[in-house]
């Protein structure tokens, strides 16, 4: 009997579990699932969020790196213009001087002795000048260069005269000067970098009306 009883113990201890016990555990194990995959869409969407973010500064980042550029290179340019500016008045005065410079030498009688009296001071002009040209130059003021047979352009040139092409020169080449050419330069120009300091004084072919 007392056999009987003990094997009804253990058959009872070995029993299945109820439904009831199975679907809950169940539940929950769904129920942890949910939890991992909403947590997981939460992390997603954040990171997307941060990625956007991400983007939108970096593009904020490349507007303010294009505007700092903008406005470093328009101050230069303001300071290089003020500095142009606050050169052109003395540079005129110094283009003067070698125009009457190379005047005089240009009106000195030919042959200069070498060693003599004009020849020395003739020496002595021609390195002022050269001088002053070298100082102009390292401060970008340079001359025109040469215009004659060249179209005329007011923005550069200053017409003194104007002759008729029947009786205008030829130019170096020997062709016709065409209506509206630079015939003879009188005074040289100059320019500041890309600005005009002085203009050329020059004649030109006239214009058929």
């Amino acid at each position: 009997m007392l056999a009987r009883s003990a094997a009804s113990t253990l058959r009872a201890a070995v029993r299945p579990a109820p439904r009831a016990a199975r679907a809950a555990v169940a539940v929950r194990f769904n129920s942890s699932e949910a939890k991992e995959e909403s947590k997981e869409d939460e992390s997603s969407k954040k990171i997307a969020e941060l990625e956007a973010k991400f983007k939108e500064q970096e593009k904020e980042m490349q507007y303010l790196r294009a505007d700092y550029q903008t406005m470093s290179r328009r101050v230069q340019e303001e300071r290089a213009k003020a500095t142009d500016f606050a050169i052109s008045k003395f540079a005129r005065e110094l283009v003067g001087a070698t125009q009457v410079l190379s005047t005089a030498l240009k009106h000195t009688p030919k042959p200069v002795e070498k060693g003599s009296a004009l020849g020395n001071l003739f020496d002595g002009v021609e390195l002022t000048r050269k001088s002053i040209l070298q100082t102009l130059a390292h401060h970008g003021v340079t001359p025109m260069g040469e215009i004659a047979g060249t179209p005329f352009d007011p923005n550069l040139h200053e017409a003194i005269f104007q002759v008729p092409a029947a009786v205008a020169p030829k130019k170096s080449d020997g062709s016709d000067p065409s209506a509206g050419d630079i015939i003879e330069v009188q005074k040289e120009g100059w320019m500041i970098k890309e600005r005009v300091l002085v203009p050329a004084q020059v004649g030109v072919v006239q214009l058929e009306e």
